[in-house]
């Protein structure tokens, strides 16, 4: 079992929490879970790695769960759009600008870690699963559909399916590339491709529907 270390400073993508004291124990919780799991962290742990009292962490966050929620709204806060990209852009440049997003924020090291503690902890603690799916997929899929009706009504795609072309977007930015890095047998996709991927999933996201 890896013994938890302390990350030496918050990722530039990362937001700045208001209060420090949240962003230590967040930290402390990523390190902690990343070492040894979800079930295998501990509160107390946590709180030692962190520099503060268990019961201070206790006292903001009721258990793990609740802490893990805390943790995947850090990650994900400023990092997925929560809205639609803007409406004066050309329909199928929105996508493109919203699987750049999705995409770069697949690929960030931190966000594969996130990925591999809720599949270890999935079998035992359901819940989690379905709350980063929810945290992480959600959003993307209501601004895909959104943009994929302005594509059926621009005729751009012969589908009025908004929901399989939302489902399918994600389908294709969770490619060969995510799924090695997922196993470790690959690196994560450089930022500076990201881009070029994203460009072109969405090409064949339109060339599948008609476009």
């Amino acid at each position: 079992m890896k013994r938890a270390q302390v990350t030496p400073e918050r990722p530039g993508w990362l937001a700045k929490l208001p209060d420090p004291w949240d962003e230590k124990v967040l930290s402390a919780a990523f390190d902690a879970f990343a070492a040894k799991g979800f079930d295998g962290a501990s509160m107390a742990e946590i709180a030692t790695l962190a520099g503060v009292s268990k019961r201070t962490v206790y006292e903001r966050y009721k258990d793990k769960a609740h802490l893990f929620r805390a943790l995947l709204a850090w990650g994900c806060r400023g990092n997925l759009p929560l809205e639609p990209p803007s409406t004066d852009l050309d329909a199928e440049e929105a996508l493109v600008r919203q699987a750049e997003a999705v995409l770069a924020a697949m690929m960030r090291p931190e966000s594969i870690d996130l990925a591999r503690i809720v599949i270890a902890a999935t079998p035992r603690f359901p819940e989690l699963g379905a709350l980063f799916d929810d945290m992480t997929r959600t959003a993307s899929l209501r601004i895909v559909k959104a943009l994929a009706r302005r594509l059926a009504r621009d005729g751009r795609i012969a589908t009025a399916n908004a929901d399989q072309v939302a489902a399918d977007f994600i389908g294709l930015l969770r490619g060969d590339a995510y799924y090695r890095a997922l196993l470790g047998v690959a690196p994560v996709l450089p930022q500076p491709k990201v881009k070029v991927e994203a460009r072109r999933a969405v090409k064949t996201l339109l060339a599948a529907y008609g476009g």
